[in-house]
């Protein structure tokens, strides 16, 4: 009787080792950067610096149509020297314009390293809370519904170095 008790304990036990659920909790990335205080600044900065940025950018386009319109009410008129120097004016103007888009708007441009600078502080603290809440609160994962990516991981479910041992001993055996 008693090792019918101690086999039937046993049996409990791995069945509840088997059933033991992951604890996953979400968050709402784009929620929480429109609602924290140091993320609203950043941003705030950000639109001030792109605004100012937008209204240079319109003054040149506004420049660049006018001197179109200016050369093309004189050009029957006007002298050939007249004629080349505006030409060129407008050619020079329309790379600037070009530049100037580029330099601040572009992929490497003004506007996304002063969004790399102003946010990446803000990001860092964000990371380190999620860190913080999940190792303390016991999750395995936290996931963000906005990114649809994972934010934290349990360490005990990373399964890289299983991998790449498995890939070492694949290329053994070759």
């Amino acid at each position: 009787m008693k090792r019918a008790w101690i086999v039937f304990l046993a049996m409990m036990l791995i069945a509840g080792f088997a059933q033991a659920e992951l604890k996953i909790g979400y968050i709402d990335s784009e929620k929480i950067l429109l609602d924290y205080e140091e993320s609203k600044d950043a941003l705030s900065k950000l639109e001030a610096q792109n605004r100012r940025y937008q209204e240079e950018f319109q003054e040149m386009q506004v420049r660049y149509q006018n001197l179109l319109e200016e050369y093309e009410k004189k050009k029957f008129v006007a002298t050939d020297l007249w004629k080349k120097q505006k030409e060129e004016e407008a050619e020079k103007l329309a790379m600037d314009i070009q530049n100037y888009q580029m330099t601040k708007f572009g992929p490497q441009g003004e506007i996304y390293k002063k969004e790399a600078e102003l946010m990446a502080p803000v990001l860092e603290k964000i990371n380190n809370i999620l860190k913080k809440i999940g190792a303390e609160g016991g999750y395995d994962y936290i996931i963000d519904t906005a990114q649809r990516s994972i934010v934290f991981a349990n360490p005990k479910h990373d399964l890289t170095s299983v991998v790449l041992y498995e890939l070492s001993k694949a290329t053994e055996i070759k």
